[in-house]
């Protein structure tokens, strides 16, 4: 009788059951994987795939949903904490990459958000011919500026902002647009009554232009900027100063709080290359030269050095190239990443799109978000009642937009107003040799003018300072 009692007191007393096992099992029999996408005007919605299956099963999927045609220029980008992207430069930020399969990318990531944004900015928005796609890249560069990664100077913020609000409000009606009737809308960072003024009266100047006509000078504008389409990454130069590098259509910038002190293009440089947390450049040899120039910049991971890397290779192929190159392996087994763009170029962009685009487009248009002041509500036996603002005549251009063939849109003014990781673009883009590169200037000359026997190296390269132009004895790795 006692076995029996003490038999029933342990039995009972306590229990286990292990949730996570049983979760796990559970998503070993399922076929499918969730992945979340934001898009640019901040929906969401949910896509369903394969566990097995690689990235470009969920790009065409979300090109499918959106109903995209120039695709090329968009990714999907996440974070390895399943942070959004931030102002600040973050290294855990990466794209999803077509070629290989989705969970391997992901893994590790508890809850995975995948945002879309633009990859590749083009470099003229009359490149772009749907006013679809031009209306996705306004909404990037939107967001770009409202999040504090495009730096602008306050009157190129308060034109671009009166172009938004051309495209959200329509012209600008005095019997409706009375004072302050901007002070809602969110515009740009720090807005202030001041600017909403200036926003204004800008707005009075761009009457008769459609919502595509606003958005497409609104490009036409943006893309004059130094940190437009700007791909940065944190670095250090050889005198360990911070500094920035951001690849581009052109070629790859260098920046130091915020502004451009050097510009290297596709026609300058040979190769590019990264070993560890060291990435380098060899840009091309003058005729007068009997020595290469050699790059090097320290970054701050081997993991942000390779998402350099890759941003180069990715942006001089699209950009630069007609068709992708195929890189070959003489050998099965070689050292290095075997990573290449597998993508379509620009050029063959352009080229379909003149082909698939549609004449006559339907789609609405998201509206600007509200801004959110800061003030003391009054109490509640005080509220006045709420009296809705006096409505307008419904215009034929408002959200609901059709495109009108092939008009180009309205312009606000005329023209004048590790070792085998590395990348050789020497013989690529159509380039004859030194045929192809200009003379350089005086400056130039100064930088990247540096004797042999500076270098402190026996080998005929050197690396230089690629702020100061100050020559290093730094051996070549």
């Amino acid at each position: 009788m006692i076995e029996s009692v003490s038999r029933r007191a342990f039995s009972g007393s306590s229990g286990t059951y292990n949730v996570r096992a049983s979760e796990l099992a559970r998503d070993r029999r399922l076929k499918t994987l969730s992945c979340t996408v934001v898009f640019l005007d901040d929906t969401q919605h949910c896509f369903q795939i394969e566990k097995r299956a690689k990235g470009h099963i969920l790009l065409e999927l979300v090109y499918q949903h959106l109903e995209l045609i120039e695709k090329d220029y968009f990714g999907l980008q996440f974070s390895d904490n399943g942070m959004p992207p931030t102002a600040a430069i973050n290294d855990s930020m990466r794209w999803l990459d077509p070629s290989k399969p989705v969970k391997k990318q992901i893994r590790g990531i508890i809850q995975l958000y995948n945002f879309f944004r633009v990859k590749f900015y083009v470099s003229d928005p009359s490149k772009l011919q749907e006013e679809y796609t031009r209306y996705h890249f306004y909404l990037q560069i939107r967001k770009d500026i409202l999040q504090g990664r495009l730096h602008l100077p306050a009157s190129t913020a308060c034109l671009l902002a009166s172009y938004t609000v051309q495209s959200d409000l329509g012209d600008y009606q005095i019997e409706e647009h009375g004072p302050g009737y901007l002070s809602n809308l969110q515009l740009m960072p720090g807005q202030t009554e001041e600017m909403e003024k200036k926003i204004a009266e800008l707005h009075k100047l761009h009457k008769g232009q459609t919502p595509a006509d606003a958005e497409f000078n609104f490009l036409d504008h943006a893309k004059r900027l130094d940190m437009y389409g700007v791909d940065l990454h944190r670095a250090r130069d050889t005198a360990n100063k911070e500094i920035q590098l951001g690849v581009t259509s052109v070629g790859l910038v260098v920046f130091q709080n915020n502004v451009r002190i050097n510009t290297f293009s596709w026609s300058k440089i040979v190769k590019i290359s990264f070993k560890r947390k060291q990435f380098f450049i060899q840009l091309r040899r003058e005729p007068s030269e009997s020595y290469d120039t050699l790059l090097g910049f320290n970054m701050v991971t081997y993991r942000s050095s390779k998402n350099l890397w890759k941003s180069c290779v990715e942006h001089h192929t699209f950009f630069r190239l007609h068709s992708p190159q195929i890189r070959s392996r003489r050998f099965p087994l070689t050292l290095g990443s075997k990573f290449h763009y597998s993508g379509r170029t620009e050029f063959q962009t352009v080229e379909d799109g003149r082909q698939r685009a549609r004449l006559e487009r339907h789609f609405i248009r998201s509206p600007s978000k509200r801004l959110v002041r800061q003030t003391v509500p009054p109490p509640v036996e005080e509220k006045a009642k709420y009296v809705p603002p006096p409505a307008r005549p419904p215009r034929p251009y408002d959200n609901k937009v059709t495109s009108f063939g092939a008009r180009e849109p309205r312009r606000a003014w005329g023209e004048a107003a590790h070792p085998s990781d590395e990348y050789d673009i020497s013989h690529l883009s159509g380039l004859g040799g030194q045929a192809a590169l200009g003379p350089r200037s005086t400056c130039e000359r100064k930088i990247f003018g540096i004797c042999p026997a500076c270098t402190g190296v026996n080998a005929p390269a050197g690396i230089v300072d690629p702020v100061e132009g100050r020559p290093q004895s730094v051996p070549l790795p």
